[in-house]
């Protein structure tokens, strides 16, 4: 018994040295303020991934994860296919999914779809672009892969990507362009012609999905700054569906055309009736008022009612404006709205039955020649929806068409 007991004794010591010389062991626990950060998966799915809407003041809306990580367009790619591998796809990790796509509120589901990668993997697309993450954005609502060279952007709703032009980083600047044919107009810092719709309603856009595509809101993240020639007073915003800011000037929301290329290009007027540039006035500028190129042809028009009185080459009435005084014009604004001055960029030509030397031209404020007879700066009226129409005949007793004479309501001016 003793021989037992001094061997547990010694295995007790034993256990008692072993501990004392071994590590302890400190419970670890998180510094408070820690906080865990979304990941960009960069390996392939498991799980169906997941389509949602996010937003910020400067981008309007976009898609996002289910994370509120911040999804891409690559403008490189074709449509429902990749053109990123390697050190691309490296840095701008696909969004892969294992079955389909799960839809968030406010994501149209048919325009969710996927493409299968050159590895085999299912990569999710949207209205037909693949969609990707962006490495460098470190946490939810980052959107620092916004333009990176100009080939990288958020994607809306819509499934259109939101271009850096449709998202000023400031107030952008209004000024005044100018050519021969339109006169004087609204153009950006850049000299990019803005355009106004005229479906929309007062201070209310409603342009939208491939309309917005083919026509860019000029958006803004804060007030507008108007130039010289520009009334700061007619500048404000509107608030567009997505939560972005469109600029108005008097009222009307302002876009660019996507096909004008280049500073100066005006291929927007005029595209569908429905599609003007704008004055310094705040008025669109009509075809009827921007005559073609070249000298503007006057024509003897005839009525059994009013007998002869002057046309335009189309057989649309001219007439006159009580108003006005020898050679200058007292209609602007909303009265050259509904009176579109007869516009020229050389000298008017004189039709059958017309008297040359009553032909001449007078200079309007905004730099336009208006054509002039016998003195009279002569005008369309826009009720004249068809060749003959007089319905501009005595409007407020002050309007009238003019006589090959040159006078008007049946007696001299």
């Amino acid at each position: 018994m003793k021989k037992t007991y001094i061997i547990g004794t010694t295995l007790v010591v034993l256990v008692l040295l072993i501990s004392a010389c071994s590590p302890v062991a400190v419970p670890t626990t998180m510094p408070s303020t820690y906080a865990p950060q979304a990941v960009i998966p960069v390996t392939g799915a498991t799980v169906p991934a997941s389509i949602m809407i996010g937003k910020n003041d400067t981008l309007g809306s976009f898609l996002v994860d289910d994370k509120n990580m911040t999804l891409y367009l690559f403008t490189k790619d074709t449509p429902n296919t990749s053109n990123c591998y390697d050190k691309c796809a490296t840095a701008w990790p696909p969004l892969l999914t294992k079955g389909a796509p799960v839809v968030g509120t406010g994501v149209d589901g048919s325009k969710v779809g996927t493409t299968t990668r050159k590895d085999g993997s299912e990569q999710v697309t949207y209205n037909g672009w693949p969609l990707y993450y962006y490495i460098k954005d470190a946490k939810a609502g980052d959107v620092v892969g916004q333009n990176v060279g100009e080939v990288w952007f958020v994607i809306d709703p819509a499934g259109e990507m939101v271009k850096p032009a449709a998202a000023l980083p400031a107030g952008p600047s209004i000024m005044v362009g100018k050519n021969d044919a339109l006169g004087s107009f609204l153009v950006d810092e850049k000299n990019m012609t803005l355009y106004l719709y005229t479906k929309d309603t007062p201070n209310t856009s409603n342009c939208y999905d491939k309309c917005a595509t083919a026509w860019p809101p000029l958006l803004t993240t804060g007030a507008a700054v108007a130039k010289d020639g520009v009334d700061a007073s007619k500048l404000g915003t509107t608030k567009r569906t997505d939560g972005s800011m469109q600029v108005t000037f008097n009222g009307w929301p302002l876009y660019y055309f996507a096909k004008d290329t280049k500073p100066g290009d005006v291929t927007g007027q005029n595209v569908g009736e429905v599609w003007f540039v704008i004055n310094p006035a705040g008025e669109m500028v009509k075809p009827a008022a921007a005559m073609m190129e070249g000298g503007t042809t006057v024509m003897v028009g005839k009525s059994d009612t009013l007998g002869s009185f002057l046309v335009d080459s189309k057989n649309m009435t001219l007439y006159l404006y009580t108003k006005d005084t020898p050679n200058t014009s007292n209609c602007y604004d909303k009265c050259a709205t509904a009176w579109p001055p007869l516009l020229t960029t050389g000298s008017p030509i004189p039709g059958t039955g017309v008297d040359d030397s009553k032909l001449g031209t007078t200079k309007r404020t905004d730099g336009s020649m208006q054509v002039t007879y016998n003195g009279w700066p002569l005008y369309y009226y826009v009720k004249d929806s068809k060749p003959g129409d007089v319905t501009g005949q005595n409007v407020g007793s002050v309007w009238f068409v003019i006589t090959p004479d040159g006078k008007y309501g049946g007696g001299d001016y």
